[in-house]
């Protein structure tokens, strides 16, 4: 068990993006732990973060298992970071 934290990385397309990645092998990288950390509905948190946070790219499978937000801008894209493990942190959100 681990503290969510989001890390950050360019992908090979130039886009910035940021995930959880310390144990991905027991799913620390499921898009939905940060709703499920700030108590809200998965369709509201993609909102939020649309409306808040502005992606150039919102991703996601037919089925929804996977969701995940790209940006041009590494500034815009550490601004979403470092506002989602503020609030890990003030929850204690432990994966």
């Amino acid at each position: 068990m681990h503290l969510y934290k989001a890390s950050e990385w360019q992908t090979e397309s130039g886009y910035w993006v940021c995930n959880d990645v310390e144990d991905l092998g027991h799913n620390s990288g499921a898009w939905w732990h940060p709703a499920r950390m700030l108590n809200i509905t998965p369709c509201s948190f993609v909102e939020m973060v649309i409306n808040k946070f502005q992606p150039d790219e919102v991703i996601y499978s037919d089925d929804c298992s996977f969701v995940g937000f790209r940006w041009k801008s590494q500034a815009k894209m550490r601004t979403y970071k470092n506002w989602i493990n503020a609030e890990s942190r003030k929850h204690q959100y432990y994966i």
